[in-house]
């Protein structure tokens, strides 16, 4: 039995489509949060998501959800394994070592790549290349380039998404330090924003509890509310 929380505002690329006129940038640094949030839970537990986008993103009540772990792996699992490739997932977010190597194998700075372009996009308010052909941001991404900074991103949001999507792994920041980043940025600027909580407004944790340990072998699919993250795992 599958029991998810219905996400009432679809995926993430939905959403800014329908509302990115509306978005402030408080708004903007709070989605990024959620997704960053939830991206440092899945580091922690030593999971790599391998599939980041904005079609696994789902948006409930603004709340962003990280969804889809259906190529997520065990970081142990990817590293001592030479079966599972590198599926690349959506090319846009995909990082130019996956292209360029057919054996590049993915791990947790693969996130962080699709994290800058999440950020990214979240501050354009659609995808990257989204006007060019599959062939083309093939090629582009193959070939490093990405896309332009959005005229008034807030110059230390641009300097964090740029450093997620560094071409060299060992130059993008780790889960962490990007958390972190973004925690100042919002200590230094006037954005209205309310920080992802460890519980609910009551106190307590709505599904997660201290004593849940993930398995990669797990058939149900659990909301983690305090980490901002929809876990689906299939074997």
């Amino acid at each position: 039995i599958l029991v998810l929380e219905y996400a009432n505002e679809g995926s993430l690329r939905d959403y800014l489509k329908k509302n990115f006129t509306s978005l402030k940038w408080n708004d903007k640094i709070q989605m990024a949060l959620d997704i960053t949030n939830g991206l440092k839970f899945l580091h922690s537990k030593e999971i790599i998501h391998r599939d980041l986008h904005s079609k696994n993103i789902l948006v409930n009540n603004r709340k962003l959800l990280i969804a889809d772990l259906g190529l997520s792996k065990k970081l142990k699992e990817v590293m001592s394994s030479n079966s599972l490739g590198n599926r690349r997932g959506m090319v846009e977010y995909t990082e130019p070592q996956c292209l360029k190597n057919r054996k590049y194998i993915k791990d947790n700075k693969s996130d962080i790549y699709s994290l800058g372009i999440l950020f990214w996009e979240i501050s354009s308010g659609h995808p990257p290349f989204s006007d060019c052909s599959q062939d083309l941001v093939y090629h582009y991404i193959k070939n490093d380039e990405r896309e332009d900074p959005i005229e008034g991103t807030p110059p230390k949001y641009q300097e964090l998404y740029q450093k997620c999507w560094e071409s060299e792994p060992k130059e993008r920041p780790n889960i962490k330090e990007v958390y972190e980043i973004l925690s100042r940025l919002n200590a230094e600027n006037p954005f209205d924003i309310q920080f992802p909580q460890s519980i609910d407004d009551d106190g307590n944790s709505k599904v997660y509890n201290d004593d849940f340990t993930i398995s990669s072998n797990c058939l149900n699919p659990y909301l983690i509310s305090k980490y901002n993250i929809l876990i689906i795992y299939i074997y």
